[in-house]
């Protein structure tokens, strides 16, 4: 590490690859650091996120107007354009690592880990694997070879994922109705035509299936298999209207066993049968 007023650091800047910039999330710098007691950042803005991992020592961090005290085995993420300031307590001076990145993906891997605009700070989630990962990240940015950029985003995507799971373990992000709600509506919505059951989505979600159905229904106005129903029916509509598949065919697309059990629900859903449908097309 090299020395400088206020830390020992090393900093690895990076110049995100086609490839990278391609995707959802994309490195942009990293560093390690032991601070002396003088050590202070800020205030001041960046245009990316950062989330800095506390390896040792304690200190304060504020952002937002809000402000937390930081110690070992915390992280805490700096939001682009955002002030933000922090220091290290000079009896007990703060070992940090540090990861900066953007993309469309960043807002939504940080809120697996607890990590919102209004809640930037997670206390006690660092453990041996993630640390573990963090050095490997070293390696990597201290390599930054171009080839490896794949393999760069899988140590990063490594490291999310073995943050969520501690995040999860930890109940640092409670799943709230509205999140679990939601999650169950986003799993319908993409495998409606399996000839999934609510039983399947109330398991998928990790509740109760009576409670969850209660729940869907007064939030949603209607009730999951309502729901998984009008999803295949809008769906029919959309397939008959393109004139251009068989009903079985469009029967078997959706889920159903065969044509009559499709022809039946269409029927009790539209009032007319898929053929009188598209004879009026």
């Amino acid at each position: 590490m090299k020395e400088f007023s206020h830390e020992h650091a090393e900093h690895w800047f990076h110049n995100p690859t086609p490839m990278e910039k391609a995707g959802g999330l994309w490195p942009i710098r990293a560093g390690q650091n032991k601070a002396k007691p003088n050590y202070r950042m800020g205030p001041r803005m960046i245009s990316y996120y950062s989330i800095h991992f506390i390896l040792d020592g304690e200190g304060s961090f504020s952002q937002n107007e809000t402000n937390k005290k930081i110690q070992q085995g915390d992280i805490f993420c700096l939001l682009p354009n955002q002030t933000h300031q922090y220091s290290s307590n000079p009896d007990h001076p703060l070992r940090m690592f540090w990861l900066a990145f953007d993309g469309r993906q960043a807002n939504p891997l940080l809120k697996r880990i607890g990590i919102t605009n209004y809640s930037t700070h997670v206390k006690g989630i660092l453990n041996q694997e993630i640390t573990d990962i963090l050095n490997e990240l070293a390696t990597f940015f201290k390599k930054d070879d171009e080839d490896d950029d794949l393999f760069g985003l899988s140590i990063i995507y490594k490291l999310f994922h073995s943050l969520s799971v501690q995040s999860k373990q930890k109940r640092l992000t409670p799943a709230t109705p509205r999140n679990w709600l939601q999650k169950s509506q986003e799993y319908m919505n993409m495998h409606f035509a399996e000839n999934i059951s609510v039983a399947d989505v109330a398991k998928y979600v990790g509740v109760h299936r009576s409670y969850f159905a209660d729940s869907f229904v007064n939030e949603v106005g209607v009730t999951p298999s309502n729901y998984l129903l009008s999803l295949k029916m809008n769906r029919a509509v959309e397939l008959i209207s393109e004139k251009t598949h068989m009903i079985t065919e469009i029967a078997l697309t959706l889920g159903y066993s065969d044509l009559y059990s499709f022809s039946r629900a269409f029927k009790n859903y539209y009032g007319v049968s898929p053929n009188q449908y598209l004879a009026k097309e």
